[in-house]
């Protein structure tokens, strides 16, 4: 009984080890749903990802010292990709293109409505500031025209 116990336990590790693999490409996803919805530079990019390869590498860790004693085993880690795997091909693209869609008709909807309150504020913000734009450059004009004739 106390290998089928051992092989059980080496299965349940497997088993989460798949599942955490999963979580871990979702959360992926939802930052490449974030990255869709407000495109943004590299080195934003660049942080963000360096954040969630920290948190990859803590969860992971978590998983390997509760699940494991922390013995790194090469079936855990092979258990991560082929959750990340099954999750890509299976849900990945539907639960990245759907969000997306709601999210951006979401924001366009509260921009709609934003624009409708705001926009005449807006508008006459705009007109005055040229309006004061082009008062400042006469000044600064008739200002450096009688310093030159100093």
């Amino acid at each position: 009984m106390v290998v089928s116990e051992a092989i059980g336990h080496e299965a349940m590790l497997f088993g989460i080890s798949i599942l955490v693999g999963a979580g871990l490409f979702l959360l992926y996803d939802v930052l490449r749903i974030f990255r869709r919805i407000a495109p943004h530079g590299n080195i934003w990019i660049s942080v963000e990802d360096f954040i969630y390869w920290l948190i990859c590498t803590g969860v992971v860790f978590v998983m390997l010292y509760w699940e494991n004693d922390g013995m790194v085993r090469g079936f855990a880690l092979m258990g991560l990709v082929f959750g990340m795997g099954i999750y890509y091909l299976l849900l990945s693209r539907y639960i990245v293109s759907v969000n997306v869609l709601i999210w951006k008709t979401l924001l366009g909807y509260i921009h709609k409505i934003l624009h409708f309150f705001f926009g005449p504020i807006i508008r006459i913000g705009k007109k005055v500031g040229h309006f004061l734009i082009k008062r400042l450059k006469k000044v600064a004009r008739a200002v450096k025209i009688s310093l030159c004739k100093l």
